[in-house]
Protein backbone atom coordinates (compact mmCIF):
# COMPACT_ATOMS: atom_id res chain seq x y z
CA UNK A 1 0.00 0.00 0.00
CA UNK A 2 3.29 2.38 1.15
CA UNK A 3 4.97 1.64 -2.33
CA UNK A 4 1.71 1.88 -4.32
CA UNK A 5 0.79 5.32 -2.28
CA UNK A 6 4.53 6.35 -3.41
CA UNK A 7 4.27 5.28 -6.99
CA UNK A 8 1.29 7.70 -7.27
CA UNK A 9 3.15 10.37 -5.55
CA UNK A 10 6.06 10.19 -7.83
CA UNK A 11 3.81 10.25 -11.41
CA UNK A 12 1.58 13.00 -9.21
CA UNK A 13 5.10 14.56 -9.39
CA UNK A 14 6.48 13.80 -12.42
CA UNK A 15 3.05 15.65 -14.43
CA UNK A 16 3.56 18.69 -11.95
CA UNK A 17 7.39 19.28 -13.17
CA UNK A 18 5.80 18.67 -16.67
CA UNK A 19 3.31 21.04 -16.49
CA UNK A 20 5.74 23.49 -14.60
CA UNK A 21 8.83 23.14 -17.44
CA UNK A 22 6.11 24.15 -20.01
CA UNK A 23 4.43 26.76 -17.93
CA UNK A 24 8.16 28.13 -17.30
CA UNK A 25 9.06 27.61 -21.22
CA UNK A 26 5.87 29.85 -22.29
CA UNK A 27 6.77 32.63 -19.85
CA UNK A 28 10.62 32.57 -21.26
CA UNK A 29 9.38 32.71 -24.47
CA UNK A 30 7.21 36.18 -23.52
CA UNK A 31 10.48 37.64 -22.02
CA UNK A 32 12.24 36.87 -25.17
CA UNK A 33 9.44 38.30 -27.42
CA UNK A 34 9.55 41.67 -24.79
CA UNK A 35 13.20 41.40 -24.75
CA UNK A 36 13.30 41.86 -28.88
CA UNK A 37 10.29 44.40 -29.23
CA UNK A 38 12.64 47.16 -26.59
CA UNK A 39 15.34 46.00 -28.84
CA UNK A 40 13.01 46.89 -32.64
CA UNK A 41 12.12 49.79 -30.20
CA UNK A 42 15.71 51.23 -29.04
CA UNK A 43 16.55 51.04 -32.73
CA UNK A 44 13.54 53.08 -34.21
CA UNK A 45 14.07 55.31 -31.17
CA UNK A 46 17.77 56.33 -31.91
CA UNK A 47 17.06 56.26 -36.20
CA UNK A 48 13.66 58.45 -35.01
CA UNK A 49 16.44 60.53 -33.15
CA UNK A 50 19.20 60.93 -36.29
CA UNK A 51 16.41 61.76 -38.24
CA UNK A 52 15.56 64.30 -36.18
CA UNK A 53 19.27 65.99 -35.89
CA UNK A 54 19.46 65.47 -39.60
CA UNK A 55 16.25 67.19 -40.43
CA UNK A 56 17.06 70.06 -37.52
CA UNK A 57 20.76 70.63 -39.46
CA UNK A 58 19.36 70.51 -42.64
CA UNK A 59 16.19 73.34 -41.82
CA UNK A 60 18.66 75.44 -40.34
CA UNK A 61 20.93 75.50 -43.45
CA UNK A 62 18.24 76.22 -45.86
CA UNK A 63 16.33 78.37 -43.77
CA UNK A 64 19.45 80.38 -43.03
CA UNK A 65 20.46 80.37 -46.61
CA UNK A 66 16.92 81.84 -47.87
CA UNK A 67 17.18 84.20 -45.14
CA UNK A 68 20.72 85.65 -46.58
CA UNK A 69 19.45 85.97 -50.07
CA UNK A 70 16.70 88.13 -48.48
CA UNK A 71 18.88 90.29 -46.28
CA UNK A 72 21.28 90.28 -49.24
CA UNK A 73 17.46 91.81 -51.19
CA UNK A 74 16.84 94.36 -49.04
CA UNK A 75 20.63 95.52 -49.15
CA UNK A 76 20.17 95.89 -52.64
CA UNK A 77 16.81 97.12 -52.85
CA UNK A 78 17.58 99.63 -50.37
CA UNK A 79 21.01 100.48 -52.06
CA UNK A 80 19.49 100.65 -55.74
CA UNK A 81 15.93 103.04 -54.19
CA UNK A 82 19.15 105.64 -51.93
CA UNK A 83 21.37 105.30 -55.17
CA UNK A 84 17.86 106.72 -57.18
CA UNK A 85 17.68 109.28 -54.92
CA UNK A 86 20.74 110.89 -55.78
CA UNK A 87 20.21 110.58 -59.82
CA UNK A 88 17.40 112.39 -59.54
CA UNK A 89 19.53 115.41 -57.35
CA UNK A 90 22.57 114.82 -59.41
CA UNK A 91 24.17 118.23 -60.82
CA UNK A 92 24.74 116.77 -64.55
CA UNK A 93 22.90 114.34 -67.14
CA UNK A 94 26.38 112.39 -67.27
CA UNK A 95 26.36 111.77 -63.52
CA UNK A 96 22.93 111.22 -63.19
CA UNK A 97 23.13 108.64 -66.14
CA UNK A 98 26.10 106.95 -64.41
CA UNK A 99 23.81 106.80 -61.20
CA UNK A 100 20.67 105.21 -62.91
CA UNK A 101 23.35 102.44 -64.16
CA UNK A 102 24.44 101.66 -60.63
CA UNK A 103 20.73 101.85 -59.31
CA UNK A 104 19.79 99.16 -62.32
CA UNK A 105 22.68 97.43 -61.61
CA UNK A 106 21.50 97.46 -58.00
CA UNK A 107 17.81 96.83 -58.49
CA UNK A 108 18.84 93.64 -60.48
CA UNK A 109 20.89 92.43 -57.95
CA UNK A 110 18.13 92.90 -55.44
CA UNK A 111 15.79 90.86 -58.21
CA UNK A 112 18.17 88.00 -58.72
CA UNK A 113 18.17 87.81 -54.36
CA UNK A 114 14.43 87.83 -54.11
CA UNK A 115 14.01 84.74 -56.58
CA UNK A 116 16.29 82.64 -53.87
CA UNK A 117 14.01 82.89 -51.05
CA UNK A 118 9.96 82.30 -50.90
CA UNK A 119 7.95 85.54 -49.92
CA UNK A 120 5.29 83.48 -48.38
CA UNK A 121 7.69 83.73 -45.20
CA UNK A 122 7.77 87.66 -45.24
CA UNK A 123 5.70 89.37 -42.32
CA UNK A 124 3.20 92.15 -43.04
CA UNK A 125 6.49 94.80 -41.96
CA UNK A 126 8.59 93.25 -44.09
CA UNK A 127 10.65 91.27 -42.29
CA UNK A 128 11.43 87.84 -43.17
CA UNK A 129 10.10 85.07 -40.59
CA UNK A 130 12.44 82.21 -39.92
CA UNK A 131 10.57 80.49 -37.11
CA UNK A 132 7.48 80.28 -39.27
CA UNK A 133 9.91 78.81 -42.36
CA UNK A 134 11.45 76.51 -39.42
CA UNK A 135 8.59 75.20 -38.26
CA UNK A 136 6.95 74.56 -41.77
CA UNK A 137 9.77 72.64 -42.97
CA UNK A 138 10.01 70.47 -39.37
CA UNK A 139 6.09 70.01 -39.54
CA UNK A 140 6.88 68.77 -43.42
CA UNK A 141 9.44 67.02 -42.39
CA UNK A 142 7.03 64.84 -39.72
CA UNK A 143 4.78 63.66 -42.05
CA UNK A 144 7.22 61.43 -44.18
CA UNK A 145 9.19 59.90 -41.36
CA UNK A 146 9.01 59.58 -37.59
CA UNK A 147 11.16 62.97 -35.17
CA UNK A 148 10.23 62.00 -32.44
CA UNK A 149 12.98 59.30 -30.60
CA UNK A 150 10.96 59.83 -27.19
CA UNK A 151 8.36 57.78 -27.48
CA UNK A 152 9.92 55.04 -29.49
CA UNK A 153 12.92 54.49 -26.77
CA UNK A 154 9.42 55.16 -23.99
CA UNK A 155 8.04 51.97 -25.10
CA UNK A 156 11.81 50.43 -25.22
CA UNK A 157 12.30 51.00 -21.81
CA UNK A 158 8.56 49.48 -21.51
CA UNK A 159 9.30 46.34 -22.79
CA UNK A 160 12.36 45.98 -21.01
CA UNK A 161 10.79 46.67 -17.48
CA UNK A 162 8.52 44.16 -18.83
CA UNK A 163 11.15 41.38 -19.47
CA UNK A 164 13.04 42.32 -16.41
CA UNK A 165 9.42 41.14 -14.21
CA UNK A 166 8.68 37.93 -16.75
CA UNK A 167 12.19 37.00 -16.04
CA UNK A 168 11.52 37.42 -12.49
CA UNK A 169 8.07 35.12 -12.45
CA UNK A 170 10.60 32.82 -14.37
CA UNK A 171 12.77 32.54 -11.19
CA UNK A 172 9.96 31.77 -9.09
CA UNK A 173 8.82 29.21 -11.40
CA UNK A 174 12.05 27.44 -11.33
CA UNK A 175 12.16 27.70 -7.69
CA UNK A 176 9.28 25.73 -7.33
CA UNK A 177 11.04 23.11 -9.63
CA UNK A 178 13.93 22.94 -7.62
CA UNK A 179 10.92 22.10 -4.44
CA UNK A 180 9.33 19.54 -6.84
CA UNK A 181 12.65 17.79 -7.27
CA UNK A 182 13.40 17.95 -3.87
CA UNK A 183 10.86 15.52 -2.90
CA UNK A 184 12.06 12.39 -3.11
CA UNK A 185 15.01 13.81 -0.13
CA UNK A 186 12.50 14.38 2.32
CA UNK A 187 10.90 12.40 5.09
CA UNK A 188 7.27 11.05 3.62
CA UNK A 189 5.22 12.78 6.08
CA UNK A 190 7.02 16.10 4.42
CA UNK A 191 6.69 15.32 0.94
CA UNK A 192 3.08 16.06 0.56
CA UNK A 193 3.31 19.12 1.95
CA UNK A 194 6.33 19.98 -0.14
CA UNK A 195 4.12 19.28 -3.19
CA UNK A 196 1.63 21.51 -2.11
CA UNK A 197 4.17 24.03 -1.49
CA UNK A 198 6.21 23.97 -4.62
CA UNK A 199 2.56 24.16 -6.19
CA UNK A 200 1.84 27.12 -4.70
CA UNK A 201 5.24 28.17 -5.53
CA UNK A 202 4.43 27.71 -9.54
CA UNK A 203 0.95 29.09 -9.29
CA UNK A 204 2.16 32.37 -7.79
CA UNK A 205 4.72 32.78 -10.43
CA UNK A 206 2.47 31.88 -13.29
CA UNK A 207 -0.19 34.49 -11.99
CA UNK A 208 2.73 36.97 -11.80
CA UNK A 209 3.51 36.24 -15.48
CA UNK A 210 -0.08 36.84 -16.31
CA UNK A 211 -0.70 39.89 -14.67
CA UNK A 212 2.46 41.31 -16.04
CA UNK A 213 1.31 40.35 -19.66
CA UNK A 214 -2.41 41.57 -18.89
CA UNK A 215 -0.58 44.83 -17.40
Amino acid sequence: MEDKSSSRLETIVAILIAITTVLGAIVAWRASMAEDASGDADFAGIQAAMDAEETRALNFVNTYENYGAYTAYKRYSTLGDLIAEDAANAASDAEAEQLDGQRANAHDLAIANQNLFDNKYLDRDGSYNVQRQLGEMWADAAKQKDLKPEMQLAEADRFREKTNHLLQSLMIIALALVFYTAVELVNERVQYALVGFATLVMIAGVVMAALIEMG
